[in-house]
């Protein structure tokens, strides 16, 4: 049995966790109960356990902590043999890629998506400054706590193709200055700045990526997440 609780607040997920943990515990008498983090557990021992199976027929709780994160690729390849497990698996992460919770349901898993605080609302152009300075581990967050709160992916997307056209035409034209270029003094001080971690090869190939790169099939949401982790 598989659930998977995400959220930006690390105390409600941790009480989600456990309270998931908890009814299982009541209803399954002779139950124990183990937590782990990605530290304590690899992906080896977790798929052992989740084959596993007790002489005595009790049943185990596993809670553990941003395992999926830190495995994805190991937690993709156990994700149905968790699923089919007798034992019950809880993580609790802060999110997920797309491809991760399509294998979670496809496994028969259970989620638990707690709200984003409101403070992830502040700044709407925080998301382009992490992609202007190639920050990637602060652009994945944003990204997921836009698209937790129900920010569309094709309005991230917008946002995207703003701030790396504008790159493109400041690094197009190193001599000129904002008023020449038609654009905001702030903006392109700030645009100058961060966008040395970017060679116009490398902004263009990203620009053409995102506009034309997407697979038939594929969501929004998922192309984007590719680019950013790309």
């Amino acid at each position: 049995m598989l659930n998977v609780v995400t959220g930006k607040d690390l105390k409600k997920i941790k009480q989600e966790s456990s309270q998931i943990a908890d009814r299982f515990l009541k209803l399954n008498k002779n139950s124990t109960l183990e937590n782990h983090t990605g530290d304590t557990l690899n992906p080896t021992d977790l798929e052992y356990r989740a084959v596993a199976t007790s002489l005595f027929g009790d049943l185990k709780v596993f809670i553990i902590e941003d395992f999926i994160q830190e495995y994805t690729d190991e937690f993709l390849k156990i994700v149905d043999a968790i699923g089919a497990s007798k034992n019950l698996f809880v993580f609790y992460e802060e999110s997920v890629i797309k491809d991760v919770e399509k294998a979670i349901t496809g496994a028969g898993g259970s989620f638990v998506k707690l709200d984003a605080p409101e403070k992830a609302k502040e700044n709407p152009f925080a998301i382009t400054d992490a992609l202007i300075a190639r920050d990637k581990k602060k652009l994945w967050q944003l990204y997921r706590q836009e698209i937790d709160r129900g920010e569309s992916a094709e309005s991230i997307m917008g946002r995207f193709v703003w701030a790396i056209k504008t790159l493109v035409l400041i690094q197009k034209n190193p001599k000129d200055t904002a008023v020449t270029l038609g654009i905001s003094p702030f903006v392109y001080s700030k645009t100058k700045s961060a966008g040395k971690a970017w060679t116009l090869n490398d902004a263009e190939n990203f620009y053409t990526n995102m506009l034309f790169g997407m697979k038939p099939g594929d969501e929004m949401e998922h192309h984007l997440e590719k680019l950013i982790l790309g």
